[in-house]
């Protein structure tokens, strides 16, 4: 099975509290949904790998503060 068609590798569009957005994917791990990861997690950051940031750079890993993200928006 490739990392695309991994039903707990999810794909989203992050909005954070500076204004910047990010794009990414995330590892959900144990939980059904990313809502269960944000909201039952006892982590306060997510990490997001195949990440697009501001200033065009792609493919990197990013750590993301719980507490910083004003949204997240799934990709199906």
């Amino acid at each position: 099975m490739s990392e695309s068609e991994d039903p707990k590798i999810k794909k989203a569009n992050i909005r954070l509290t500076d204004g910047s957005h990010v794009k990414g994917q995330i590892n959900i791990k144990d939980h059904d949904r990313l809502s269960d990861l944000l909201n039952v997690g006892e982590d306060p950051f997510i990490v997001l790998f195949n990440a697009t940031i501001p200033g065009g750079l792609g493919g990197k890993v990013i750590f993301v503060s719980k507490s910083q993200i004003l949204w997240i928006c799934p990709e199906d």
